[in-house]
């Protein structure tokens, strides 16, 4: 390796090291799945399999694929450490980072830019975001980018069914898909780099391959009886948060498809790749002229970028296009959250054509002076905005309602069994604090089916909390109002408001079986 190179390396890590721990943040992620994922990695950690050992009964779950909770389960089985967690997370980053390196250089680009373009993807604030919390965005960025950079060290005079990169392509493009259920697009887009390079038996090879890679997972939810993924479920929903609304037809998916592509194209990318970049993702507020013309601009030069990479243009341009196609299926709102994994791709593609750009530009002026990709370095200066933003907001405490909900937590931690049951919005935020099994309550307006899966689920108390999802007002508070018999208050913690309800069961029961037919 060229002592450059090397050097290069080390200020790579030196600038993911600076950049990570200048923005770490310590506490779990509020939004609920981070937990889920330890919660996982724990039961196969403790030998009781992929399942949710934090409902009300443990079962088998495929609630998420189970790639990353496997990865994080060695981890899981030496410490129960979150912290440690995040920093694999960050090592997924890193290690990342250094894969779109070595791939750049491997297409013969300068030292210099392969270097700026994978600070680009570190100093990214979306992705430090992510990337320090347990999520699997940077372990899917991980795997990608290994299977893109194992592509090219399949050698061309050895067939590929003696190719060990081959092989150990196909195990990451697997690995992925079975990360997040989107990593189907990775597959997609390698299938689509040997059809373009006439490789028909790679191709038929790699389908084969990816189809046997996802049997066991089939067959093991489908001998479990278990539904489809709740992402296929999702599709023909109006608002998976709000059952009562309905499903649509055939014409108002392919009408979603095509709102949430607009968004994704006019706002997420711009919003995404630029820092500073500010936009609205309500569906009523219009892109406008101005963004949607950044947004070709930037379309532009990152196929630009991708373009650069020769023969492997087609796997980046094919992983992006299908990522954003399958991304406009679900009826999830999204914004540029799903695109997390992708950005580092991106950024790279941005710098790239940024570089190619103006090369072209001042060969075609007749400039006989090198442009140097150091002075693209200038741009990673607009990075540092957001991410001291980052830093602040990650040094916050929890928000108050936040607080209380976990206060109540740690009051049932210390008082109750762990095989007490707890309904709440948020279960898997309180599994982490309470200890105890979790489960959420119906979303339904006749507060019977409320009342009902309570007692399905064996429910003894209810938090009522003001963590500020509309779920609360519109499922649980009226069913409690209109049930007020049924609950007494066990623990409250003020400023805001949040209880602790204890649920009589015996008494619902009567109730129940009283204004039942």
């Amino acid at each position: 390796m060229p002592k450059n190179r090397a050097i290069y390396i080390g200020v790579l890590a030196l600038v993911w090291a600076c950049a990570y721990f200048y923005i770490f943040n310590a506490k779990i992620d509020i939004n609920g799945d981070n937990c889920r994922y330890y919660t996982f990695a724990s039961a196969l950690a403790s030998g009781q399999g992929y399942a949710d050992i934090s409902a009300p009964t443990t079962h088998p779950t495929n609630a998420f694929p189970p790639g990353y909770p496997l990865l994080m389960t060695p981890l899981r089985f030496f410490t129960d450490s979150v912290v440690a967690q995040k920093v694999l997370n960050g090592l997924f980053l890193l290690g990342g980072a250094l894969l779109l390196f070595f791939f750049m250089i491997r297409r013969k680009m300068p030292d210099s830019l392969a270097l700026v373009g994978a600070c680009a993807v570190i100093l990214s604030d979306r992705v430090l975001h992510f990337s320090t919390m347990m999520m699997s965005e940077m372990s899917c960025f991980f795997v990608s980018a290994a299977a893109i950079f194992l592509l090219t060290q399949m050698k061309k005079e050895k067939p590929f069914y003696k190719d060990w990169a081959f092989y150990a392509m196909l195990v990451m493009v697997v690995l992925c898909y079975h990360i997040r259920t989107q990593g189907v697009a990775l597959f997609a887009a390698v299938v689509l780099f040997f059809l373009c390079a006439k490789k028909w038996k790679e191709a038929l090879a790699t389908v084969a391959g990816f189809i046997v890679g996802c049997l066991p997972w089939i067959w093991r939810n489908k001998a479990l009886g278990m539904e489809q993924s709740r992402y296929f479920e999702s599709i023909a929903q109006v608002n998976p948060w709000r059952p009562e609304d309905g499903s649509l037809d055939l014409s108002g998916i392919i009408e979603r498809f095509f709102d949430t592509l607009g968004m994704l194209v006019s706002k997420a990318l711009p919003n995404s790749v630029i820092p500073y970049f500010q936009v609205n993702y309500a569906p009523e507020v219009p892109a406008g002229f101005g963004l949607w013309l950044a947004a070709l601009i930037l379309v532009a030069l990152i196929i630009r970028g991708f373009w650069a990479f020769g023969k492997y243009r087609w796997i980046l341009i094919g992983y992006t296009v299908f990522t954003f196609g399958l991304i406009s299926i679900f009826s999830t709102p999204s914004e540029n959250r799903y695109i997390t994994a992708l950005i580092p791709f991106l950024n790279m593609g941005l710098l790239v054509g940024l570089y190619e750009a103006v090369v072209w530009a001042l060969r075609r002026l007749g400039v006989k002076q090198k442009f140097s990709p150091w002075i693209l370095a200038l741009l990673l200066l607009t990075s540092v905005s957001n991410i001291k933003a980052l830093h602040t907001m990650n040094q916050m405490p929890f928000p108050p309602a936040y607080q209380n909900f976990f206060q109540i937590g740690a009051v049932l931690k210390q008082h109750v069994s762990p095989e007490t049951v707890v309904a709440s919005r948020k279960g898997e935020l309180l599994y982490m604090f309470s200890g105890t099994r979790v489960t959420g309550y119906a979303f339904s307006l006749d507060d019977r089916a409320v009342i009902q899966k309570m007692l399905d689920d064996g429910v003894e108390y209810v938090i009522l909390d003001q963590l500020g999802y509309s779920s609360t007002v519109r499922y649980l508070y009226p069913a409690i109002q209109k049930n007020d018999d049924l609950f007494f208050v066990a623990s409250y913690i003020p400023n805001p408001d949040t209880y602790l309800l204890k649920f009589d069961r015996e008494a619902a029961r009567k109730k129940l079986s009283q204004t039942n037919p």
